[in-house]
């Protein structure tokens, strides 16, 4: 063989191993731990032997609970629900999934939910207690600017979720305490993007919305009921965000005996156990599969999980099964491939992986493996 050859051949697997490189991609999961102050990692492999692989854990505040991802995946923001109030700052090790932390801004109150935009540019925020939404600008280093570019009222009482549709044109917050849901406007290249009046959508007394999700296909939003364990489907309007509610479903098997729950006091408060709720429903997430095929709710008291098969013509959707998981399951989440749900428990300390069959949405335990304690809330980054 001669020089050029040699060469050659050297240059093509060269080329192949960057290009094997380039082309890794891998599936982190971020857990985070009120009463560890922390949030654990974990990497997802996936094929013959599914496991989940420890990254290691990293410091937050005490009452870590909702976390935000940037669309890139590239920063990951988490709110702190003690005193100071504050939205701790990660950069995502594209490489490993390590996270390293790169500040901390104050939040206006104790916040129960954040998301960022489709854009990366804004980052919105709800409390609980508070009663009050803010918005803040993310930089292009992830860096998100202290002060906020709106702080108001959400117009309701004990907003519980602030969710994007997919267009970016629309923003949902059910408010467990009027047992309604927002609707606000939404236009990422004004200095002020959050409508501060907003459309209102009116649930029965009682049912206490908490958590919402938004079909793929932008058609359809599912809502989880705190203290009635009902999933209730709406149709959405694409050009106008507004929703006409087809469908209200229980999510708790038929020979359940638990009784209709109240709200809660905020997480964190002196109040937080005032009350006797040791047989009331106390459901928490909701989360549907990429494909819009199922979905499934958790439930905290009877520490179960539950799973529905959704007509993605119609949006309506089927129960299927209740299963028991992680004690107290307050979050939860689906892989972005759709095949594997993670599932974790405040009075846990451990994290179940699961299997999701494709075919019948069933739930298949795959391992357990050690948590944090107080894990409240499951977020997936995958890299490319």
């Amino acid at each position: 063989m001669n020089k050029k050859t040699i060469f050659r051949n050297l240059a093509l697997a060269t080329t192949s191993l960057v290009a094997t490189t380039s082309a890794y991609c891998a599936t982190y999961v971020y857990i985070s731990n009120i009463e560890d102050a922390d949030i654990t990692a974990y990497e997802l492999t996936t094929g013959a032997s599914p496991h989940l692989t420890s990254v290691g854990r990293f410091p937050a505040g005490k009452f870590v609970m909702p976390m935000a991802v940037t669309p890139d995946n590239k920063n990951l923001y988490a709110s702190v629900r003690s005193k100071p109030f504050s939205l701790y700052m990660y950069q995502i090790d594209q490489a490993n999934g390590q996270l390293k932390w790169t500040g901390a801004i104050p939040l206006p109150d104790s916040m129960v939910s954040v998301s960022t935009d489709k854009t990366g540019k804004w980052l919105l925020a709800t409390s609980f207690g508070g009663h009050n939404n803010s918005v803040n600008q993310i930089q292009a280093n992830g860096y998100v600017n202290p002060v906020p570019a709106e702080a108001f009222p959400s117009g309701g009482k004990n907003p519980h979720a602030i969710v994007f549709d997919q267009s970016n044109k629309f923003v949902y917050v059910p408010q467990l305490g009027t047992d309604e849901i927002k609707i606000h406007t939404f236009n990422a290249s004004q200095a002020k993007p959050l409508s501060e009046t907003a459309s209102s959508v009116a649930l029965q007394k009682q049912q206490g919305p908490r958590h919402i999700v938004i079909s793929a296909d932008n058609k359809f939003a599912y809502v989880i009921t705190e203290m009635t364990g009902e999933v209730i489907v709406f149709s959405r309007d694409i050009k106008t965000g507004a929703l006409t509610q087809i469908q209200a479903v229980s999510s708790l098997p038929s020979d359940s005996k638990l009784v209709p729950g109240r709200p809660r006091p905020p997480t964190g408060s002196p109040e937080a156990t005032a009350f006797d709720d040791s047989n009331m429903i106390f459901c928490a997430e909701i989360k549907l599969t990429p494909n819009g095929k199922f979905l499934y709710t958790s439930e905290r008291t009877k520490s179960t999980l539950s799973g529905f098969e959704v007509d993605t013509q119609t949006g309506k959707v089927k129960y299927l099964f209740t299963t028991q998981t992680e004690e107290m399951p307050r979050g939860f989440n689906v892989d972005p491939s759709g095949q594997f749900l993670v599932a974790t428990g405040q009075k846990s300390d451990k994290v179940s992986l699961y299997s999701i069959n494709q075919s019948s949405g069933e739930l298949a335990l795959i391992e357990r493996v050690p948590g944090g304690k107080g894990a409240n809330w499951v977020t997936f980054v995958k890299t490319k």
